[in-house]
């Protein structure tokens, strides 16, 4: 049977199986001629069916989903081998059994741990560099500065990347923005006040919040939630003050911030 054509019919069997449960197939660039793939994402888990065209073997395999894609950490769920002389019952035995690789218990129970985790590290432990991540909505350049601080130092150094690189972003964005953006900034300061760790509330109020003048702090405070509301009044007594400094790990540059200077 020809290659491409059993591929195809194994790949469309796959995606039949998983887009009702909200996978989409995404285009895939044909750079490397000694494969083939077909990738599946859905917001949590991404499945691939790659024929390797050396070995003859056809994979599934499986990863974890994160913002910028799968996470590469490919688990392999099931091999066969497939060449010119394999048969149609030897491609159903494939279909059959890949799709039995996502849609089964395993597979279920697989997909629902990754879910529960991905849940746990978003919703009750934003640290402050998942809080930085956050911006990026806002500021997509900050994608590349957030980059930038993961490759130069260790570990990430949460209060001086928010004052260095986002406090000063937000003062010049809350100058000109209307209601609704106003409304849709705060609304990431509140969820990930509620969310974060002490160090990520720390910085949302004695760094963020206090790069505001008295100003703008007021007119940013009518739409934060009450909780920060206490905090951000109980934090504007450090504005301008120094505060306990963070002492970051850099390959060749050993160097101290705080987190108001």
């Amino acid at each position: 049977m020809e290659i491409k054509n059993a591929f195809e019919y194994i790949a469309g069997k796959v995606e039949a199986q998983l887009a009702p449960a909200g996978y989409t197939r995404q285009k895939v660039a044909a750079d490397d001629k000694q494969e083939i793939v077909a990738l599946f994402t859905s917001e949590n888990v991404a499945y691939s069916v790659v024929y390797y065209k050396e070995k003859t073997h056809m994979v599934l395999r499986t990863c974890t989903m994160t913002e910028e894609g799968p996470d590469n950490e490919w688990k392999t769920l099931a091999t066969w081998m497939l060449d010119e002389e394999s048969t149609q019952k030897d491609v159903e035995s494939i279909s059959n059994d890949f799709i039995e690789g996502v849609s089964g218990a395993v597979a279920v129970k697989r997909a629902k741990q990754i879910k529960q985790k991905k849940k746990k590290d978003d919703d009750g432990n934003a640290d402050p560099k998942f809080l930085a991540k956050r911006f990026v909505a806002a500021f997509p350049e900050l994608k590349e500065e957030i980059k930038y601080e993961e490759d130069g130092y260790f570990p990430f150094r949460g209060a001086t990347f928010a004052k260095e690189k986002i406090a000063p972003k937000i003062v010049d964005y809350v100058k000109s923005a209307t209601k609704p953006q106003l409304e849709k900034l705060v609304g990431i300061f509140n969820l990930q006040y509620n969310n974060g760790d002490a160090d990520t509330r720390a910085i949302i109020t004695i760094v963020l919040l206090n790069a505001l003048d008295d100003e703008q702090f007021n007119t940013v405070f009518e739409y934060l939630s009450d909780d920060l509301k206490k905090a951000a009044k109980a934090a504007r007594k450090y504005k301008g003050k120094k505060v306990k400094p963070e002492k970051p790990k850099k390959k060749n540059v050993s160097k101290a911030s705080t987190l108001n200077d």
